[in-house]
């Protein structure tokens, strides 16, 4: 295990700053209409042994769950300037002003006039190229409102067809005609392929190792289902049994000073707690996390008591537990610097749900056929 960079890339742009962040926060609530703002992100439930049989039941897409930094894209105009300007924002309400990005609108020849009132869906990721040189792109997969108009109540269908052909499609001709446009863009952006869930095979054997940038499992959107605001029962997210992964909150406990009283003696290695959020600022122990005696002194204690609070996703792998003789499979992935609280207990459970019930790729792939023998029936009823 290391901890150094996990190929999860930094959002570019420059940092807002209050009263920026206010403004933007209190816009982007009332385009959604929402009372209260909080980051309106969709946010997939973990696949269970029951999902099974709602991919039976029900049409949903699939992608591939890319190992990047999930982030929404809030497209406005300058009120003085007249000029566009594109935010990206993460989970923990940073804003960044992305340069020389810009989303003109369709059947506009001259590229001049551009979107504003629009957010969009998406995940920021590392591709590396056959090169060896790391390339920025922007995976669109979903439109909460276009032009002012909201679309969170519309099937994913339509939301898709406003993103592709009412924001790709003339971004796309712009870089086409404008060599110095495309020549100055921040990243490349592009639409996340999703593919019916009855091609899950295609998914697993030519999407998913044909991939540039890391992926840890799979992402099941209903075609049917709204845009939910938060936690969103009809998005599931599934992971290989050794990638189910928590986020969690660090608690370090080390033993009393044996040479000054009341101190922590911070030389040796601390018992290292995880915390599952019960909302607002309570927290309640979970486990520990695995670690070994030399991951500790290489990796961890040179960051000293900066690691305590801090937020941790860790994955679930027994066997790692067993090989190296830890007392809890909880082993650490990557630091969330984008997050600002661990996962909800509710969070927590449907996790533990699905390490339970452990569903693996074979077994989806098994279940393909029923998948779309039953998506036949239903097109022909």
């Amino acid at each position: 295990m290391s901890v150094p960079h996990s190929g999860v890339p930094d959002i570019p742009g420059t940092l807002q700053r209050e009263p920026a962040v206010g403004y933007l926060k209190q816009y982007v609530a009332d385009l959604l209409q929402m009372r209260n703002y909080r980051f309106p992100g969709a946010q997939p439930v973990s696949f269970a042994g029951r999902h099974l049989q709602e991919l039976e039941r029900e049409d949903y897409f699939v992608a591939e769950k890319s190992d990047g930094v999930r982030c929404l894209a809030l497209v406005t105009v300058n009120r003085q300037t007249r000029a566009q300007e594109i935010y990206l924002f993460d989970r923990k309400n940073n804003f960044f002003l992305i340069p020389n990005l810009r989303f003109p609108i369709p059947n506009d020849p001259s590229f001049q006039k551009c979107h504003t009132d629009t957010i969009i869906d998406g995940e920021l990721v590392f591709d590396r190229e056959r090169d060896g040189r790391m390339r920025q792109r922007l995976l669109l997969f979903d439109c909460l409102v276009i032009a002012g108009k909201i679309l969170i109540d519309r099937d994913l269908s339509k939301r898709l067809g406003y993103l592709k052909m009412d924001i790709l499609k003339p971004y796309q001709q712009m870089l086409k005609s404008r060599p110095d446009i495309a020549a100055s863009q921040p990243f490349s952006v592009e639409f996340k392929e999703q593919q019916f869930s009855y091609h899950l095979d295609t998914v697993f054997n030519e999407i998913i190792p044909n991939l540039k940038h890391g992926n840890d499992g799979l992402i099941f959107t209903s075609v049917n289902g709204r845009y939910n605001l938060g936690t969103c029962e009809t998005m599931l997210k599934w992971k290989p049994a050794n990638e189910n992964s928590i986020d969690f909150k660090v608690h370090l406990e080390f033993p009393p000073s044996r040479t000054i009283p009341g101190a922590m003696d911070t030389s040796v290695k601390p018992r290292i707690r995880l915390l599952v959020w019960q909302g607002g600022r309570d927290y309640s122990p979970f486990e520990e996390m695995g670690v070994t005696d030399e991951e500790w002194y290489r990796d961890f204690a040179p960051l000293g008591m900066s690691l305590q609070g801090r937020i941790v996703e860790c994955n679930y792998d027994v066997e790692a537990q067993r090989q190296l003789g830890l007392t809890s499979p909880w082993r650490f992935m990557r630091y969330r610097t984008d997050k600002p609280d661990a996962n909800h207990q509710r969070t927590v459970d449907k996790v533990l749900d699905s390490i339970r019930d452990g569903i693996t790729q074979q077994e989806l792939i098994d279940r393909t056929p029923q998948i779309r023998q039953t998506w036949m029936q239903r097109k022909h009823q």
